[in-house]
């Protein structure tokens, strides 16, 4: 049976936040975020195909095929506010499935991106093209860790397929609309990012027309590992400071 591309860690009666993970990640890395989220809120994760629960799928390589699966499976979210959180891939993941909801007239109210180019900006690499071996070096780059070894490397190469679909993903991205989101965008970033600088970051206020926030945390491209706490501090502000007015409309309906 096909596992659901949205899985509920935490359940709640308020508002709802939904995390889309990063290039070889899965929803249970947000596992740990359970506690942390704002009281009473609801906790989702997108559960991409070929990862996680969903390993016996086959991955997607188009990050736009990704966004319209997940943005159908978010019509079946609860009528609430609603928010995104996407690190990495899953920055630029996240602001696609708000543009598609939005479009198709159900609009999230507040988008949180970490650790990715904005939209209009693409790294151009081609790591999806390189060896398994670069690959690889690439992916402990990014973690901060050093080239793992024994059982720990034997997993990350049964995981290449999945980390050369993903990296093919985002590497080929390309926006394909002009269109801003009517709804707060806050970004959050590590000071030593090797993907993304903070000016960089800070260039996703191109993507809305409503209000725009930016946080620099201490760290690297993962810097959310040793900064939860933090961040989960601003994401429940920022989403305490957007969800109002939300709320209020949400009663009307």
């Amino acid at each position: 049976m096909t596992e659901q591309p949205l899985r509920l860690l935490r359940a709640g009666t308020s508002r709802q936040m939904v995390c889309f993970h990063h290039a070889g990640g899965m929803a249970e890395y947000f596992l740990p975020w359970r506690d942390g989220v704002a009281q009473e809120s609801a906790l989702y994760a997108a559960q991409l195909a070929g990862h996680g629960a969903r390993m016996n799928e086959t991955p997607l390589t188009c990050l736009h095929q990704m966004a319209d699966r997940l943005a159908a499976a978010c019509h079946f979210l609860p009528r609430r506010p609603t928010f995104f959180f996407g690190h990495s891939m899953g920055a630029a993941l996240a602001f696609e499935v708000a543009l598609r909801l939005q479009k198709q007239g159900r609009p999230i109210d507040g988008l949180a991106v970490s650790g990715r180019l904005p939209p209009h900006r693409n790294s151009g690499s081609d790591y999806h093209r390189q060896s398994d071996s670069h690959l690889m070096d690439k992916v402990t780059r990014l973690s901060g860790d050093e080239m793992p070894s024994g059982q720990a490397r034997e997993l990350l190469t049964l995981l290449m397929p999945v980390f050369r679909a993903d990296f093919q993903a985002i590497e080929t991205y390309q926006r394909r609309c002009a269109e801003k989101l009517r709804c707060p965008v806050f970004a959050a970033v590590g000071e030593r990012d090797s993907e993304v600088t903070v000016e960089e970051m800070s260039q996703w206020e191109r993507v809305t027309g409503h209000r725009f926030n930016l946080k620099v945390f201490s760290g690297g491209h993962f810097y959310l590992q040793h900064q939860r706490d933090a961040l989960l501090a601003f994401l429940n502000r920022e989403c305490a400071n957007a969800s109002g007015a939300s709320v209020k409309e949400y009663h009307e309906i």
